[in-house]
C-alpha cells in the first residue's frame, strides 16, 4: 500500500492535507522521515505523523495442536475455531497456512504474513505436509507403488506429485503428500477402498509439531523455525525471477 493512503485513510486527511504533512517533514516511516507519498509500505511498516502512531503491525507466527472437532476457519457460526483457541486480541488478525478438516487433528500454523503462508501452501513450492493415517484395511505394495507413482484426482483434473509412504503396520502409515487438495488423503485412500478412521498432521515442510504442545494449545514459532520458512521465501523469489514469474 502506498503511504500516501494510508494516511489519507488512517489520518482521516484529504489530499492536500496530506501533501503538505509530508513537505513539513511530520511524517516518518519505521523512524526515519519520509516525504514521499508514493512510497510503497511493508505490510509491517510504522507510519507516524507528529505524536500519533498511524499504522503499526506486528508479524505473528503460530503453531497450534488442532484437535477434532475444532474447524479451520477464523469465523464459523456452528463450531469452535482455531481462531477462538488463541485467546488473544490481535487474533483475527491471523489467517491459516493451509487447513485441516473439522475430523483431523495435529499442526496448523497461523500469521498475519501473507509471503509466509503462500511459502508454505503454493503449489510450485512442492512443500511436504507429513500425516499419520490410520485406515480400516491394510495397504497392499501395488497400492503403495500407486501412492508413490502419483494418482489422478478427478475432480480437479490433475495428478498428484508422487507421495512418500512409510507403513508403521498394516493399519498405520506416514504419508507425504505435496499438494493440498479438498480431502486429499482421504480420497487418496478412498481409491483403494480403505477408510481413513484417523488422520494427523505431523510437519508442514521445515515446520515439525512440537511434542509437547498439548491439544487445543498454541505456540509463537522459534527463529529457527522462522529462518527455516523465510529460506522458502527467498529461494522462490530466485526461482521466479529466473522464470520469470512475479515473486511472492
Amino acid at each position: 500500500m502506498k503511504l500516501e493512503r494510508v494516511l489519507k485513510s488512517k489520518g482521516n486527511w484529504g489530499r492536500r492535507e496530506v501533501r503538505l504533512r509530508l513537505s513539513r517533514g511530520e511524517v516518518r516511516v519505521d523512524g526515519a522521515v519520509v516525504r514521499d507519498g508514493q512510497l510503497l509500505l511493508s505490510p509491517f511498516a510504522t507510519v507516524e505523523c507528529g505524536d500519533r502512531v498511524l499504522s503499526q503491525k506486528t508479524p505473528r507466527y503460530l503453531m497450534l495442536h488442532k484437535p477434532l472437532g475444532v474447524v479451520s476457519a477464523t469465523v464459523d457460526e456452528e463450531h469452535e475455531t482455531v481462531i477462538d483457541l488463541i485467546a488473544e486480541p490481535w487474533a483475527g488478525e491471523l489467517h491459516l497456512a493451509g487447513r485441516l478438516d473439522r475430523f483431523t487433528s495435529g499442526l496448523v500454523v497461523l500469521t498475519n504474513d501473507g509471503r509466509f503462508s503462500e511459502a508454505l501452501t503454493r503449489p510450485e513450492q512442492k512443500v511436504g505436509k507429513v500425516y499419520h493415517v490410520c485406515c480400516d484395511g491394510p495397504l497392499l505394495a501395488e497400492m503403495r507403488e500407486t501412492l508413490q507413482q502419483g494418482m489422478w484426482l478427478a475432480k480437479e483434473g490433475v495428478t498428484t506429485q508422487p507421495a512418500q509412504v512409510e507403513s508403521l503396520s498394516d493399519y498405520e502409515h506416514r504419508l507425504t503428500i505435496y499438494e493440498g487438495k479438498h480431502h486429499q488423503v482421504k480420497r487418496m485412500f478412498a481409491h483403494f477402498g480403505l477408510k481413513v478412521v484417523a488422520l494427523h498432521r505431523e510437519a508442514m515442510g521445515p515446520l515439525r509439531l512440537d511434542g509437547s504442545l498439548a491439544l487445543g494449545h498454541w505456540r509463537f514459532l522459534t527463529e529457527d523455525e522462522l529462518s527455516a520458512v523465510f529460506k522458502l521465501i527467498i529461494n522462490s523469489g530466485r526461482e521466479f525471477a529466473k522464470t520469470g514469474e512475479v515473486g511472492l
